[in-house]
């Protein structure tokens, strides 16, 4: 009886922890400490800049990115964009060829070998000062390699994320979840940015110096988390940077929201098993990676236990009562599954639904990490 109370709290306290206690408190001491002071290198001047976009098989979108990469407000002389459309097997590559800009290289080959290994060669093939990772479905803020790149001007910055954004969309299914999820991180990237630096980076918006851009592994899947790790080793901060967005549409599908999520968990989960001493062993990063990140990812273990120990203590009325809460929210859950599945949107029943469909994706991608099933190459959702 004892053990299963101590089970049944202590799942309860670590969502409540990570839910709640843990961003209310790095807000509130992000607004304690204030802004984050800047430390510019003597002689610091603006660099000359490579947007590195991956794109397999991105016909449909890789023309409306490039026009959006050329608009930027960045001075033209300083800005290049450089194309990897590796194994793409449609015309994303002569799409990228059309546009005749001298500021636009193109490269590819017709094998497939991962997003990791696209970076590379793209990075490998520039000269900039520094590169900045993007999509090719997202479309940045005017300005914003210009906010970007001014943090990179303190020598205590190796790297530095935007925001992204969703745009509203009532026919695509995860937009509302997404989006709401999106704009509960920016609340704590900005909190953590201020108390010394993000725990990793968004691929879709992340600037760093292309002198310490670490070659990504055939096998890693999620590069921005591996080039995050690697600028920590380095005692280097990665910070957010609000101002500079990247907007692009939802899923279409739950889905293939749930893919994706699963994919990036097996894939987060992969670079804290190769890079553990980076993760554990780096003092106030390690504080709020834990906090952050893993204790998000096992979020699925902690509600199981919570629920099969409130169970099996059911005949005690304040776990009948548990029980019974936990019971209606994942009714709500399923009524807006039910909803969804007919092509409506749940309404009240999204956050429910989202919740446990965002789980059910974390407690799939820790069994894919486990089985060893992750690859860096998957299946491309549909634009």
């Amino acid at each position: 009886m004892i053990a299963l109370e101590v089970v049944a709290w202590s799942c309860f306290a670590l969502a409540a922890y990570h839910y709640v206690v843990y961003p209310l408190g790095v807000i509130v001491l992000a607004r304690i400490a204030g802004e984050r002071k800047r430390v510019v290198a003597a002689g610091a001047r603006q660099p000359t800049v490579a947007v590195v976009i991956a794109a397999f098989n991105e016909e449909r979108v890789i023309r409306a990115k490039l026009q959006n990469c050329l608009e930027l407000t960045y001075p033209r002389e300083l800005l290049t964009i450089v194309v990897a459309a590796d194994g793409s097997s449609d015309r994303t590559p002569d799409l990228v060829r059309e546009m005749a800009d001298p500021r636009i290289v193109c490269l590819h080959e017709p094998e497939r070998r991962g997003k990791g290994a696209a970076l590379n060669r793209a990075v490998a093939a520039s000269t900039a000062d520094v590169v900045v990772l993007s999509d090719a479905n997202n479309y940045y803020s005017p300005d914003a390699i210009e906010r970007l790149v001014a943090n990179l001007e303190d020598p205590a910055v190796g790297g530095v994320t935007g925001a992204k954004r969703i745009f509203e969309a009532r026919d695509r299914a995860a937009a509302a979840g997404d989006g709401l999820y999106w704009r509960y991180e920016s609340l704590i990237k900005t909190a953590e940015s201020r108390l010394g630096g993000t725990v990793t980076a968004d691929g879709e918006i992340f600037a760093l110096r292309r002198a310490q851009y670490a070659p990504i592994p055939r096998h890693v899947i999620n590069d921005d988390m591996h080039l995050t790790l690697r600028l920590v080793d380095q005692k280097l901060a990665v910070v957010y940077e609000p101002a500079a967005t990247a907007t692009e549409e939802g899923s279409l599908t739950m889905r293939e929201d749930f893919n994706v999520k699963v994919r990036m968990i097996a894939g987060g989960l992969q670079n804290v098993g190769g890079e553990w001493r980076t993760v554990f062993g780096s003092g106030a990063f390690t504080f709020k990676f834990v906090s952050h990140k893993i204790l998000r990812w096992f979020m699925p273990v902690f509600m199981l236990g919570f629920a099969v120990s409130c169970a099996l203590l059911v005949r005690t009325p304040v776990y009948a009562l548990l029980l019974a809460g936990q019971g209606l929210f994942y009714a709500f859950a399923g009524i807006g599954a039910w909803l969804n599945a007919g092509g409506r949107r749940p309404s009240m029943f999204y956050v429910p639904f989202y919740f446990v469909t965002m789980n059910l994706a974390a407690a799939g991608g820790i069994l894919k990490f486990l089985r060893g099933a992750q690859t860096p190459l998957w299946t491309k959702a549909a634009r």
